[in-house]
C-alpha cells in the first residue's frame, strides 16, 4: 500500500508521485486557468461585511425569541489563476466562528479544454453510472472539437470499523473504491455517448466483521449508451439506456451458467449477482405552430449504481405532451398527460397505478388584456394483493384497491391600461383545488379548497411611487368543517436610483363553520439605500430596515389581544 493513494484490488492500479500529491492538497475550490498568467485579472480579491441586529418584542403574550440579537459576518476570496481561496467568520452575541472553506482540498487545473479534478471531488457521466457522487482520489475531462474523453479513479467510500464498546454497527462499511471513464462527441445537434463505471468493497479494509452486522462485500459495474439525432427537419429522437451489475456477496460462490456473454464480461458473476436494466427515450416533432413528444422511461426493481446515491427504480412510465401556438402567437395550449406503473416483476404484494394530465393556456386577444388558465389531475390507484398461505386461502374481498385523486385548477387574467405618466393594472387570480380517496367501496371525506385574489395596481411613473390596493377570499372545506378566511389590504412604495420605501397593511378575519375564529391585523414597512459611489474601488455599502407588526385581535370575549413586533436592520459593505 505504501505509494499507492487508493487500492482497488484488480481494477487500474495507480502509482501517484510525491509531487502529484503536493498538487491534490492544494487549498483551492475553484478551476486554475493557466492562461491567466502574467495579465492583469491573475490576482483578484474581493469580500464583503455585513451587521445584522433584530429588535423583538411581544404584547400579550409570552416571547418567543430574543429581545435582541446580532450578529456579523465577513468574508474575504482571493482569487489566484482562478483558484479560488475563501475566508469567512461569523461572530453572535452567542459565539463566534472562523473557517477557512479551502481546507476540504480540492484542485481543478484548467487549460483550455483540458480539466483535472483532483482531491475530495465530483464528476457525472450519466444518470446510469456516475453521478455525482464524491469520491476522493483523481479525474480529467478532455473536450477538443466536440468530442469528450472523461476518467475518474477514486474512494467511493471510507472504511468504518464496527462500535465494539457500544455494540453499534452503525455506519459500518468497506472501503469502496471505483473508476469510470466516458466517451461522446456532440457535432450538430448529434450526440453520442458512452459511459462505465467499476467499483468494488476491499474485504481486507475491516479487521473484524460482526456476524449480525448484515454488512457484506459487494461490486457493481455499470454501462450507459446515450444519443440524440434529427431524423429529419422537424423530428428529432434522444435515448439513454443504462446496464448494470450487482453482485450482493464477493463471498459467495462463482457460478457462469445462467449468464451471457456481456454479463460475464461486465461483471464476474457469483450465486448473488444480479443484472438490471433502464432506459429512457423521446421522439419529438416540431414545427413553428405545432410540436408533439412521446417519452417513455423504464428502468428495472432494484436497479442501482455505486456512482449514485439515490435511484428511483421499479417504474415505467409513458407520456405524451403535444402544444399548440395559434391566432398568430396570440393563444398558446400545452398538454401533458402519462401513466406510470410499478411492481414491474410482480413480486411485491401492492401494485400502483398513476395517471397525471395537466393543460396551460395562455391568450393575448388585445394589447391591453392577458388571460391565462391550468388545470391539473393526478390519480393514484393501488391494488393491493394479500399474501398467500399453505393452509387459508384469502377471498377476493381480502383484497385492497385505493384511489387518490388530486384536481386543481387556477385562471388569472390581467387588464393593463393608463397613459404614459399614470399606469393602471388589475389582477384577477382564482385557484381551485379539490383531492379525495376512496378506499375499496369506501369514499373518504376529501378537501375543498377555492380561493381569489384581486389587486389594483397605480404607479405614478414621473414620482417613481406605486399604490396597490388588494383583496383575498379563500373558502377551505374538510368534512364538516367549512372554514373562510378573507381580507383587505394596502400597500405603498416609492423608489429611486439609490433608495426605496415601502409600506403595507392586510387585515384578515376567520370564521369556521359560521363563528369567528381569529381576526388579524399584519403591518409592514421597509426602507433601503444604496449610495451610489464614484468608482467601484471604493466598494458597495448598503443599508436596510424591516420591520413588521403583527396584531392578533380577540374572537372570543375571553380572549385578549396581542402583538409581536420585529424589526432588522442590515448594515453591509462590499469590496
Amino acid at each position: 500500500m505504501k505509494g499507492r493513494l487508493f487500492n482497488l484490488p484488480g481494477i487500474l492500479p495507480v502509482q501517484l508521485l510525491p509531487g502529484f500529491l503536493t498538487l491534490i492538497f492544494l487549498p483551492t475550490l475553484s478551476a486554475q486557468n493557466l492562461e491567466k498568467i502574467g495579465k492583469k485579472d491573475m490576482v483578484t480579491i474581493s469580500g464583503g461585511l455585513n451587521f445584522n441586529t433584530i429588535f423583538y418584542d411581544a404584547q400579550g403574550m409570552e416571547e418567543r425569541r430574543d429581545p435582541l440579537t446580532w450578529f456579523m459576518s465577513g468574508n474575504v476570496n482571493v482569487t489566484l489563476l482562478d483558484v479560488s481561496l475563501p475566508f469567512t467568520f461569523t461572530y453572535t452575541n452567542n459565539r463566534g466562528t472562523y473557517s477557512q472553506p479551502f481546507n476540504m482540498q480540492s484542485v481543478h487545473p484548467k487549460y483550455k479544454w483540458i480539466q483535472g479534478h483532483f482531491g475530495i471531488t465530483s464528476m457525472s457521466f450519466s444518470p446510469y453510472t456516475l453521478n455525482g457522487h464524491v469520491f476522493a482520489g483523481g479525474g480529467i475531462e478532455l473536450t477538443p472539437n466536440g468530442f469528450y474523453f472523461g476518467a475518474m479513479y477514486g474512494r467511493l467510500k471510507k472504511a468504518v470499523e464496527p462500535n465494539i464498546i457500544d455494540n453499534s454497527y452503525e455506519g459500518i462499511s468497506y472501503r469502496r473504491t471505483g473508476a469510470a471513464l466516458k466517451l461522446g462527441f456532440d457535432k450538430d445537434g448529434r450526440t453520442l455517448a458512452v459511459s462505465w463505471l467499476t467499483a468494488k468493497d476491499d474485504i481486507a479494509s475491516l479487521l473484524f466483521v460482526p456476524a449480525d452486522a448484515d454488512l457484506t462485500p459487494q461490486q457493481n459495474s455499470a454501462i450507459g449508451l446515450s444519443g440524440k439525432i434529427r431524423l429529419w427537419e422537424k423530428i428529432s429522437a434522444e435515448g439513454e439506456f443504462g446496464w448494470s451489475g450487482l453482485t450482493r456477496n464477493m463471498q459467495a460462490e462463482a457460478i457462469s451458467t445462467e449468464f451471457s456473454g456481456i454479463e460475464k464480461w461486465l461483471l464476474p458473476t457469483k450465486t448473488t449477482t444480479q443484472f438490471f436494466k433502464a432506459w429512457k427515450g423521446s421522439l419529438t416533432y416540431a414545427t413553428k405552430l405545432f410540436s408533439i413528444a412521446v417519452k417513455h422511461e423504464h428502468v428495472d426493481p432494484d436497479y442501482q449504481t455505486f456512482g449514485a446515491y439515490y435511484f428511483a427504480n421499479d417504474l415505467e412510465n409513458w407520456t405524451l405532451a403535444p402544444s399548440f401556438r395559434l391566432l398568430k402567437g396570440k393563444l398558446s395550449v400545452g398538454l401533458n398527460t402519462g401513466i406510470q406503473r410499478n411492481n414491474l416483476d410482480q413480486t411485491k404484494l401492492s401494485t400502483a397505478h398513476r395517471w397525471v394530465g395537466s393543460v396551460n393556456v395562455s391568450a393575448s386577444p388585445v394589447k391591453w388584456l392577458m388571460l391565462t388558465a391550468a388545470y391539473s389531475n393526478f390519480t393514484s390507484y393501488t391494488n393491493r394483493r394479500p399474501q398467500t398461505d399453505p393452509f387459508w386461502q384469502p377471498s377476493p374481498t381480502d383484497t385492497l384497491s385505493f384511489y387518490q385523486v388530486a384536481q386543481q385548477a387556477n385562471g388569472n387574467a390581467v387588464i393593463s391600461f393608463g397613459s404614459k405618466n399614470v399606469k393602471h393594472s388589475i389582477s384577477v387570480l382564482t385557484n381551485f383545488q379539490v383531492s379525495r380517496q376512496q378506499q375499496s367501496t369506501s369514499v373518504q371525506p376529501g378537501m375543498h379548497v377555492m380561493s381569489e385574489n384581486l389587486s389594483w395596481t397605480i404607479q405614478l411613473v414621473p414620482r417613481h411611487i406605486s399604490v396597490s390596493a388588494l383583496g383575498n377570499y379563500t373558502v377551505t372545506e374538510t368534512g364538516i368543517i367549512r372554514t373562510v378566511f378573507f381580507g383587505p389590504g394596502m400597500q405603498l412604495s416609492r423608489s429611486k436610483e439609490s433608495w426605496r420605501l415601502a409600506a403595507g397593511s392586510i387585515y384578515n378575519r376567520s370564521i369556521a363553520n359560521g363563528d369567528l375564529a381569529a381576526q388579524v391585523f399584519s403591518h409592514r414597512a421597509s426602507c433601503g439605500f444604496t449610495p451610489k459611489m464614484k468608482s467601484k474601488k471604493y466598494g458597495r455599502p448598503s443599508a436596510s430596515c424591516n420591520a413588521v407588526f403583527v396584531q392578533k385581535l380577540p374572537a372570543l370575549a375571553t380572549e385578549n389581544t396581542t402583538g409581536e413586533l420585529t424589526v432588522t436592520v442590515n448594515l453591509a459593505y462590499g469590496f
